[in-house]
């Protein structure tokens, strides 16, 4: 398992993912490669589709579209790859054919979900479907926002063992770069809140060192004693404060992959991928990197 693969559509958020790539691929010393998949399905499943009207003598026009179609992406690739990249533009259900693409590299660069509907589902089938399966670390950049220097490290961190992946491989990242690394927890008591410290006894809750008392118990649960913020909030608005706060260039988090909305920091990773600005690393619980 080598390397990290840039998955992009030829869109306006390519640049950005090939460019954040390429950021992490220099820190990590890994090989790059550059992959669009050539979705020509519509043309191959013409006669099928149109079976009742088709017209055989097209078939040669139809052919050489989808030759000409991968032409042209391989060029546009080309010109967004740097030297040295591989290319890889095999045909079929892009899905499909990055998620085989996946396992065979430590991390995944793809586009943000997007704001806009149209943009969910343009670039969030990928990324969610490759979240779900929770095989490989996926890098979700905006085209506003690319990764282009790793200074300054965050994780969202609770006391679940996928609070645990994302903390071990934030860590590698910072320590590969010589970054700055910054653990952050967010708490809150009220009846309504999402972040009550259950790893805490009931009646801690009340004490005025609550703060004190869910750092003593995260670092023993984590096994940590690198720079820990514990802070007062909620968790997608309270981590995307603190992520500006602290300046961060990415900010990573933890998935239990198909079980992740059991898990407080889990429940939140799409949300994050709808709002979050900066580059947003998602680690599922067994990953390395």
């Amino acid at each position: 398992m080598n390397g990290v693969l840039a998955a992009v559509d030829l869109g306006s958020s390519s640049r950005a993912v090939i460019t954040s790539a390429r950021t992490l691929a220099g820190v990590l010393d890994r090989h790059l490669t550059a992959m669009h998949v050539v979705a020509d399905s519509y043309l191959r499943s013409a006669p099928r589709r149109f079976q009742e009207v088709w017209e055989p003598e097209l078939e040669p026009l139809f052919a050489r579209a989808a030759e000409e179609l991968a032409r042209l992406a391989r060029k546009k690739l080309e010109l967004l790859a740097p030297a040295g990249a591989e290319l890889k533009l095999p045909r079929g259900n892009p899905i499909q054919e990055v998620a085989a693409e996946a396992k065979n590299h430590a991390l995944v660069v793809l586009a943000s979900e997007g704001r806009t509907a149209l943009e969910r589902i343009a670039r969030g089938g990928v990324s969610r479907y490759l979240m779900h399966r929770g095989e490989r670390v996926v890098l979700s950049v905006s085209p506003e926002k690319p990764l282009t220097k790793l200074e300054r490290v965050g994780v969202a961190v609770d006391d679940s063992s996928a609070a645990l992946a994302a903390l071990r491989v934030g860590r590698q990242l910072a320590d590969a770069a010589g970054a700055s690394f910054f653990a952050f927890h967010l708490i809150s008591v009220g009846p309504s809140s999402c972040c009550v410290p259950q790893y805490l006894p009931p009646e801690v809750l009340r004490e005025a060192d609550l703060e004190k008392k869910a750092e003593e118990a995260l670092r023993e649960a984590l096994d940590y004693d690198g720079e820990l913020i514990i802070a007062r909030g909620e968790e997608i608005e309270g981590l995307l404060d603190l992520s500006r706060e602290y300046r961060l260039d990415l900010l990573a988090v933890g998935s239990r992959a198909k079980s992740s909305h059991w898990t407080r920091i889990g429940r939140n990773v799409v949300g994050l991928l709808y709002a979050a600005e900066l580059p947003l690393l998602v680690v599922p619980e067994a990953s390395r990197i």
